[in-house]
């Protein structure tokens, strides 16, 4: 049996040494983490978190964001479909879990409790809330997935749950004060321990 598993393990780390060495992921960026395939297959979570988005105002969008937590890394998964085709839109924690309101005003700021200017994820100073932008295909769908250890699910500053996480009309540049210029919501969703 010890062989067998070892067999196993062997193939799986070949197998997604050979992913990652094609190209179907980019190298992590300073101060992220670059734990990848692996972390998913070989090791259990220690918490699970998700959002189900709801459309804000007139938004109309919909969709799923899940916080899986692997010692100090967060996984950040999100699928939403029916956007414009070929288009970024931003994606931020914001520091309160309250969606109501047009103007997402109830959400608050990003989350920030290092007290970190914006930016850009994993390239110096930013939020604790700031990720990535979402980008839809040519058919309006979002598969995303994003690694940190800037949050976290299980307890201490750098908690989420019970926070939103919101997804905004335009991309963030990563450079506007204090939210990136990303504009208004399209949808929200409070973060909860799955």
């Amino acid at each position: 049996m010890p062989v067998f598993r070892s067999a196993m393990v062997l193939a799986v780390v070949s197998a997604s040494v050979a992913l990652l060495s094609s190209g179907c992921s980019s190298p992590p960026a300073a101060g992220e983490s670059g734990v990848g395939l692996l972390t998913d297959i070989l090791t259990e979570p220690n918490a699970v978190a998700v959002a189900r988005l709801q459309p804000v105002g007139d938004g109309g969008l919909e969709g799923k964001v899940s916080f899986t937590q692997f010692g100090p890394i967060v996984v950040v998964r999100a699928n939403f479909f029916g956007l414009a085709s070929g288009r970024s839109y931003g994606l931020h924690v914001h520091e309160r879990g309250d969606c109501r309101g047009a103007d997402g005003a109830a959400a608050g700021g990003h989350f920030n409790p290092g007290g970190a200017p914006h930016g850009r994820p994993g390239r110096g100073p930013h939020h604790a809330g700031d990720l990535p932008n979402l980008q839809s295909d040519g058919e309006g769908n979002v598969l995303y997935s994003y690694e940190t250890n800037a949050i976290s699910i299980t307890g201490g500053t750098l908690n989420v749950v019970g926070r939103s996480v919101v997804v905004s009309r335009n991309p963030d540049d990563y450079r506007t004060q204090p939210d990136g210029n990303s504009g208004p919501p399209l949808a929200c969703g409070l973060i909860r321990l799955n």
